[in-house]
């Protein structure tokens, strides 16, 4: 007998076969609940749940079969026993067929029944070590998720922090070399040389002053705050901010002209960054080749506005056009951080638009960002 599934239901109509088998049974260490109907078994087995249930199949009123069948809605993994007649075959294979452990005919051997018990016992037993070894399984599973995710982030981490300090060290590069041609015209009197330490201090300052305003659109989701903005104005603001710069480069900035209003519910602040973005990557695009252009536009197609910038630069190799949108890559190698496009997918995103390009390589780029109207 296995210890460990010692309470038991015995259910028969005959008291006196209740009687000697009860007394059997708790002689071989069961403990024993008796019913003398299938009505008073049901609410018998649901108050004491029992691990094995021994039903005589003929009873007045609700059969075994019934019985059977409701203790298997209630608990499948209960082991039934049925006790049946000479004859009642029949039935005795229906209850196998209904998820029955085993039958056991009249009158009960100690000896069948002993078996019938042992096997009722080796079931209850291999099914908890199923369901110990299942949830030992998932224990193991999450435990050895948990550690992907975690060098996962690790790995996502140590990404960032290289990308972030290469990115640092050549803006700190830049502003060194600003603040030595500062000190060495100074000591020189060479204005020319202070001037040109000066643009390369404010060029730096720009980039860090970038960076930082990045990482932070990056650093948490947020709902922007909407309403309604002229695209056409946004571009315009966008465009004298960048002229500056663009000049310094030697790339033609101008902004399309719009002969309406091109309007759409947005956080202007958000967009304008998204946009000034893309206008630094097409001014860094459009400064490798001689007469660099870059054209903002605003149109509307549908229920969708869209702000369009497109430069004449050597666009993007095959590489470069299935790894844009990838965390921190970027076509400038060393000189670009890939934060800026991720800011624009991201304001995209939070504005329930997108972002889209054409490029070819030697052919320029232009990429849109789309917004609902």
């Amino acid at each position: 007998m296995n210890r460990e599934f010692r309470r038991l239901l015995l259910i028969d109509d005959e008291p006196g076969i209740r009687r000697l088998m009860s007394l059997d049974l708790a002689a071989d260490g069961y403990q024993v609940t008796t019913a003398e109907d299938g009505l008073s078994g049901i609410a018998a087995f649901e108050r004491e749940r029992p691990d094995i249930v021994l039903t005589d199949l003929k009873m007045p009123g609700m059969d075994g079969i019934e019985v059977l069948q409701r203790i298997k809605q209630i608990s499948p993994q209960t082991e039934v026993i049925v006790i049946t007649g000479h004859g009642d075959l029949e039935l005795a294979i229906k209850s196998l067929q209904l998820d029955a452990s085993d039958f056991i005919t009249k009158p009960v051997h100690d000896q069948a029944l002993a078996v019938a018990l042992a096997r009722a016992g080796e079931r209850l037993g291999m099914r908890r070590q199923l369901e110990e070894y299942t949830r030992d399984l998932e224990r193991r599973v999450a435990e050895a998720t948990a550690k992907v995710v975690a060098s996962e982030r690790l790995a996502a981490v140590g990404q960032t922090v290289a990308t972030l300090v290469h990115s640092l060290k050549n803006m700190l590069s830049g502003l060194k070399g600003g603040a030595y041609l500062v000190r060495q015209g100074r000591a020189s009197g060479k204005d020319e040389h202070v001037g040109q330490g000066l643009e390369m201090l404010d060029r730096n300052l720009a980039r860090v002053g970038r960076l930082v305003t990045d990482l932070l659109t990056l650093s948490k989701p947020r709902q922007p705050e909407l309403e309604a903005a002229d695209l056409g104005q946004l571009c315009q603001e966008a465009a004298r901010m960048m002229q500056a710069e663009a000049e310094a480069r030697g790339v033609d900035l101008s902004c399309q002209e719009t002969a309406q209003a091109v309007t759409a519910l947005m956080e202007p602040g958000a967009v304008l960054d998204a946009l000034l973005n893309l206008i630094g990557n097409a001014l860094d695009a459009a400064a490798q080749v001689s007469r660099g252009r870059v054209k903002v536009s605003v149109g509307r197609l549908g229920k969708e506005v869209w702000l369009e910038v497109k430069d004449n630069g050597p666009g993007l190799d095959e590489e470069a056009r299935e790894r844009i949108f990838q965390g921190f890559y970027s076509s400038k190698g060393a000189a670009g951080t890939g934060l800026g496009l991720m800011v624009c997918h991201k304001i995209a995103g939070e504005h329930g638009g997108r972002i889209e390009f054409d490029s070819a390589l030697g052919q320029g780029a232009a990429f849109r960002l789309i917004l609902p109207a």
